[in-house]
Formats: structure tokens, C-alpha cells, sequence
């Protein structure tokens, strides 16, 4: 025979067996509910109706407390055990009608007891079961006593509202407590909201003076608070009279009230001097302070705005937390503040008060910490989002005009200058050039400085800055030293900032900030230096992205723009002219005869041809013309902004310039002409499709008609 122990055969019943268990108990409970109604347990009943009624009460309210207590348990059973509970109430309330005795009080304790154990929705439930009960018993009367029936119903829904008001406010109590638990024994600070980056502005703006000045005031105010509730807990647990904190400024030579808890006659205000006693022991020998049954000292306390008599004094020094447990490295510590109580009655403060109160002065030791450490975390998060903000739309920055102008707004959040501006080295680094200037330097904008002072001139403290420092320079005496340019005149400026901006190991440039005496701190300076260093890594990649695109956008040989780069440029200078309005005319040009040159010389020939013509081309261009090679021994020029009648006069100076320059080759004089092309946008063509063959047309004419020529294409119909 095989015996199986109890707990192999699994639970008494299983799930499904469980659930319509559990809903026949349900279905049990609404019947009997419908059956109150007919007040079957009144003294007028059938017995035999009251016993059987009773009999499934009884039953039913057995059946759905074991369904109940069974792990796994769903709603309809607990439904169940509830709506009997009430039943079994109601049929013991019909039992005892009879005899004047009221069963009501039982009920709201159960409608309560459900209000605060189970959910809301349940709760409800209840107090509407109950309702409807209590609206039975008064149909059975005849509503004669409706009015105590209205009142129950009432009654009963108001207690569960009561009940879940008053349970919200103890777990938002129970909760501040636990949190304020939680950061006065470890320093944790509340959980803040997922942060929202703004600007950078907004983020560097939290950095500035005011911004700084502003978190330490919502810390101080966090410790004052901290503070107050210490010398509460201190006055409570010792019974005093007073408890009070006071802050030891050294500067000053002042003890300043902090917090307080005590009669009203305490000064909140007090500043009181640190050599007047009971201060002035404590800070000399560093050790607590006792005094008992000493009128002349004790009934003109100075933090009291009139005479008190007092009988026992007990101060404490607070120390720094950092120096706790580290006397042999620090034998002298500063006393950073006072924590003082005292009593009427004379020869108190006995036993372990004094230990519990030297106990307390640790824990505002502590909570100084804290905050001060609080402060450190929120100085650093707070640079972090600064750094991490400008980072980000330095990331979406590729001109260096955004990024100039993105870190003079940082500077202007975090000093308030009078002066700034943006210095750039050149290639050379021989001249640097104010890009960009705020304030009084603003007129200065544009304008380029010999880095080096010529022999018996002035220098600059800009050019002295640039040479001189790698790191970040403060000064508070400019003198009579111009600061950025030579003929700036009158002194400009007290005080003055230099932030090198610093990448590949040189020095680019650099932000000069001028503002009155002692405007610059080392803190802004330091936040400073830490966007100015992201920004010369910016522009430094910007300047290498540029010189590759510079030279995939140049022709090996000559150095000219390239046939795709020219392309990409006439295409720009026709949707400008085309928003302006405005004209401009396009050059064709081709050697004569290159491949005979090629053919008689050599190809190092050809190719010194080649770079002759585009240095003769280039000579002749404007700044804003842009000068290509558009294949072969071809080239090709822009004119911006040029008529048809001034690339003409250009085309016949560079034909002539290039007939009256002979090429010099291994010693041997090479005369090469060019014969040129042009046309005029849009007169010849509005696409630049039909502008190129447009002025292709024309330089085919100039060949035909004999070469070292110039043809418009206007003249060609």
C-alpha cells in the first residue's frame, strides 16, 4: 500500500472547483438578501422558518470565511463573507428587536473595520449593503421610522468617507516622516522630478552669482529648519526652559541666534558679541560650558531681550563633522557654532543630559555637513547641466558665429561684464582679430592687431594675454595698458578676465572680459573656463572640417575650385541673384593650342601653363568671384554681381594678362593665349544648364574667329 502525505494531495480544493465554490456562496448571500426583505427572523416568523434561516446563515457565513482563508482567495469570496457578516448582523438585529436592543453600533464597527482594511470600492459596498438592510427593516415598519433609517444610511457612508480621508492623510504623514527620518539620519535629499533642459541660457543662468546665491539661500533656509526642529528635540528631551543654536561668525567676532525653541522674551535677532560669556568660555577652552546658581551671569543672559532668571546653563561647542574622530590631525579645531540650553531650577542638567546634549551638538555638526554637502551636490549638478546644454548645441553647431555667440551669452548669464570680446588667431598666428565684441568693445569689432608690438609701441593686454597665459588670467589693475586695440583711448576697464580657448595643444584665441573692480570670482571663472574649453574644441574640429572641405573642393594642380565645387557655387550664385534681383555673368576660358603645347614641351609644361593661367586668373578675381578649373585646359570664373559690359573689360584684362606673360620652361619662353567666353545671367540662359552652353557657344565662337579672343554670347543672337 502506498500512504501519501497530506501536502503531496495538493489543496483542499483546486482552482476552478475554488471559483464556482465561491460564486454558489455569492449567489447564496443575494438570495438571502432578497429574503430579508420579508424580515424572516422576526418574532412573529414561522420557527421553522427561523431555524432554517438561521441554518443557512449560519452555514453560509462558515462556508465563506473557510473559502476566504484559502491562499489564492478571489473577490467573489471575500464578497461573500462580507454580505454574510452583514446578513447574520441583520437576522441577529430581527432576534433582538423584540427585546429594544439595537445592533447598528456593530455594524459601523464592521463598515469601518472595511474601510480601513479593505479597498475603497468595497468599503462602499458595505455601507450600501448595510444601507439597504437598515431601508428593509424600515419597509417592514411601514417607513414609519424612516428618519433613523435615513440617518444610519447616512451614518454608514459617512464613516467610510471619514475613514479614507483620514487614512490619505495619515500615509502622506507616515510618509513625510519616514522621508524627513531618512534625510536627517543619511542626507538624502527628496527625489526631484525627471529634469526638463531648457537653453543653455537657462542653465548657465543657475551658475551666474544670483543663481548661486539663490541655492544657498533655499539650503540655509533647509538648515534653518533642520536647526529649528534640533533645539525643539533638545529643549523636549532635556526639559528646558530655552534651547537655542547660535552660528559663530569669526570674522565678525559675533555669535548669531540661529534657531530657538523657548519663551517669548528670546531675542531673535541677538548678534551678540563672542567675547561675552557664556560664548566667550566656550569658544577659549572648546569644551562645554556649566554654570549653576550664578545670578550675576545667569539673570542678564544676552540672547534674552529682558532680565530672566535662570538657574542652569549648559553650552556646547559644534565642531565641523570633518574633524570628528581626527583629533590627532586637528588639535585645534574652529569652533563653528553653540548649542545652548537652561533652566529655572538650579543644580540641573544632571545624570546623562549633558551626554545627550554633547550628542545633539553632533548631530547639527552633521546636519551642517549635510546641507553643505547637499549644496556641493546641487553646484555640481547644476554644472553638469550646463556643461552637458552648451555641449548640446555646440553638437548642432557648424559656424562659428553660433559658437561665438553661444559662449559670450554663457559669459553675459554668469558675469555681468561691461566689455567683451572674441579673439581669433590668425593661421600665422602673427595678427589676431576681434570677431566679435560686446559693451564698450563693440566699436573695436572687425579689427585686426599685430600679436607682436613693433620696436618702441605699446602692447595690448589682449596681445600680452594671447602670448602669455595658457590658463585663465584675473586681473583687478588694468592700468593705463590699452586692452584691445592701440588707439582705443581713455581707460576702459578696471578689471579684467582672459579665458584662452585652447585645442591641439595652442592657443586659437581667446574671451577677454572687462567690468569693474572685483566683478570676476574664481567660481564663475572656473564654470567659464570649463564651456570655453568645449567651445575651442568646436571651433578647432569646425576648422579642420573646413580645411577637408576646402581641399576636396580644390584642384590638385592649380589650387582653384574644382569642377563639382564650381557647380555647387553657380548654382549658389543664381538663387542669390535671383532673390536679390540682381545679375551676374559667367567666364569661360580655354589655352590655345594646349595640346600642341603639350605635344613640343612636355606635360610639365602643360601643366606649368595650367598653374600660370590660374594664378593670372586669380590675380584678376574679386574677393567675392569664384575662380575654377572646369576641366582639361579649361577654365571657368563667376562674376558676382557683374553686367555683361563689365565681364567684358575683365575677360579682355585677363586675355591680355596672359598674352603679355610668357611662360619661362626649363629656358625656353612659351607664349601662351587663352580664348575666352561669356554670358550673362539671365539674359542668356535662366537655368544654369542653358547658361553654360550659353557661354560655351561663345567660346566656341572665340576659337573659330581666330583664337585670343573674347565673344559674348549676347552678340551671337
Amino acid at each position: 500500500m502506498v500512504s501519501e502525505r497530506a501536502s503531496d494531495r495538493g489543496p483542499i480544493l483546486d482552482v476552478r472547483q475554488r471559483w464556482r465554490a465561491g460564486h454558489v456562496a455569492l449567489a447564496a448571500a443575494a438570495l438571502m438578501a432578497v429574503a430579508a426583505f420579508w424580515r424572516p427572523l422576526a418574532s412573529d416568523a414561522y420557527p421553522r422558518l427561523r431555524f432554517l434561516i438561521i441554518l443557512v446563515l449560519g452555514l453560509g457565513l462558515a462556508g465563506s470565511a473557510l473559502l476566504a482563508s484559502l491562499r489564492g482567495r478571489g473577490r467573489s469570496e471575500t464578497l461573500a463573507l462580507y454580505a454574510f457578516l452583514l446578513l447574520g448582523l441583520d437576522g441577529l438585529g430581527q432576534v433582538l428587536a423584540r427585546d429594544g436592543w439595537p445592533v447598528w453600533p456593530i455594524v459601523m464597527l464592521v463598515v469601518g473595520a472595511l474601510a480601513v482594511a479593505e479597498a475603497p470600492a468595497i468599503a462602499y459596498g458595505a455601507a450600501a449593503f448595510a444601507s439597504l438592510l437598515v431601508l428593509a427593516e424600515a419597509a417592514a415598519g411601514s417607513f414609519e421610522a424612516w428618519r433613523p433609517a435615513l440617518a444610519l444610511s447616512i451614518g454608514y457612508g459617512g464613516i467610510v468617507v471619514a475613514m479614507q480621508v483620514a487614512l490619505r492623510g495619515e500615509k502622506q504623514r507616515l510618509r513625510r516622516a519616514a522621508d524627513e527620518i531618512d534625510r536627517l539620519r543619511f542626507g538624502l535629499e527628496p527625489v526631484p522630478d525627471e529634469p526638463r533642459l531648457g537653453t543653455f541660457r537657462g542653465a548657465v543662468r543657475q551658475l551666474s552669482e544670483d543663481g548661486r546665491r539663490a541655492l544657498e539661500q533655499d539650503r540655509i533656509a533647509e538648515l534653518q529648519q533642520v536647526l529649528q526642529r534640533l533645539v525643539k528635540l533638545a529643549r523636549i528631551a532635556t526639559r528646558a526652559h530655552a534651547a537655542l543654536y547660535f552660528d559663530v561668525d569669526h570674522e565678525r567676532e559675533l555669535v548669531r541666534l540661529r534657531a530657538c525653541d523657548g519663551p517669548p522674551e528670546i531675542d531673535i535677532q541677538a548678534a551678540i558679541p563672542v567675547r561675552q560669556d557664556p560664548f566667550a568660555s566656550v569658544l577659549d577652552r572648546r569644551v562645554p560650558f556649566y554654570v549653576t546658581d550664578y545670578p550675576k551671569l545667569l539673570d542678564t543672559l544676552p540672547y534674552y531681550t529682558k532680565p530672566v532668571r535662570i538657574g542652569t546653563l549648559l553650552a556646547v561647542p559644534v565642531f565641523p563633522a570633518e574633524v570628528e574622530g581626527a583629533s590627532d590631525l586637528v588639535k585645534n579645531p574652529i569652533v563653528t557654532g553653540i548649542l545652548v540650553a537652561d533652566r529655572v531650577e538650579v543644580q540641573s542638567f544632571t545624570g546623562d543630559e549633558p551626554q545627550l546634549f554633547e550628542t545633539l551638538a553632533q548631530a547639527a555638526a552633521h546636519s551642517i555637513l549635510q546641507v553643505r554637502r547637499s549644496l556641493g551636490r546641487e553646484e555640481s549638478a547644476a554644472e553638469f547641466k550646463a556643461v552637458y546644454a552648451v555641449s548640446d548645441s555646440l553638437a548642432r553647431t557648424f559656424e562659428p558665429v553660433a559658437v561665438r555667440s553661444l559662449l559670450l551669452g554663457a559669459a553675459e548669464e554668469l558675469v555681468p561684464f561691461d566689455g567683451a570680446a572674441f579673439l581669433i588667431l590668425d593661421e600665422q598666428r602673427t595678427r589676431y582679430e576681434i570677431e566679435e565684441a560686446h559693451g564698450w568693445a563693440e566699436e573695436f569689432e572687425g579689427r585686426k592687431v599685430a600679436l607682436l608690438p613693433e620696436k618702441g609701441v605699446s602692447d595690448t593686454w589682449a596681445a600680452y594675454a594671447l602670448r602669455s597665459f595658457d590658463d585663465q588670467h584675473m586681473l583687478d589693475d588694468v592700468g593705463s595698458m590699452p586692452i584691445l586695440v592701440l588707439d582705443e583711448g581713455r581707460a576702459r576697464a578696471a578689471s579684467l578676465l582672459f579665458q584662452p580657448l585652447r585645442a591641439a595643444n595652442q592657443t586659437i584665441g581667446g574671451l577677454l572680459l572687462t567690468g569693474p573692480k572685483g566683478v570676476f570670482d574664481v567660481k564663475s571663472g572656473r564654470i567659464l573656463g570649463l564651456l570655453a574649453n568645449q567651445v575651442a574644441a568646436t571651433l578647432h574640429h569646425i576648422r579642420l572640417w573646413r580645411q577637408d572641405k576646402e581641399r576636396a573642393a580644390r584642384d590638385g594642380l592649380t589650387r582653384l575650385y574644382n569642377r563639382r565645387e564650381f557647380s555647387e557655387r553657380l548654382a549658389q550664385a543664381r538663387a542669390g541673384e535671383e532673390r536679390r534681383g540682381g545679375v551676374f555673368a559667367l567666364l569661360l576660358l580655354d589655352l590655345d593650342h594646349f595640346k600642341k603645347l603639350n605635344d613640343t614641351y612636355g606635360h610639365p609644361a602643360g601643366d606649368a601653363a595650367l598653374r600660370n593661367a590660374a594664378r593670372i586668373l586669380e590675380q584678376h578675381s574679386r574677393t567675392e568671384d569664384v575662380p575654377a578649373r572646369y576641366g582639361g585646359e579649361e577654365f571657368a570664373l563667376i562674376l558676382q554681381g557683374a553686367d555683361e559690359a563689365g565681364a567684358l573689360r575683365l575677360a579682355e584684362r585677363i586675355r591680355k594678362a596672359l598674352e603679355k606673360d610668357e611662360l619661362v620652361f626649363e629656358g625656353a619662353r612659351i607664349k601662351v593665349t587663352a580664348s575666352i567666353g561669356v554670358a550673362q545671367w539671365p539674359r542668356d540662359g535662366r537655368e544654369t544648364e542653358a547658361l553654360i552652353a550659353a557661354v560655351d557657344r561663345a567660346l566656341y565662337a572665340a576659337k573659330q574667329g581666330g583664337r585670343n579672343r573674347v565673344v559674348s554670347a549676347g552678340l551671337l543672337g
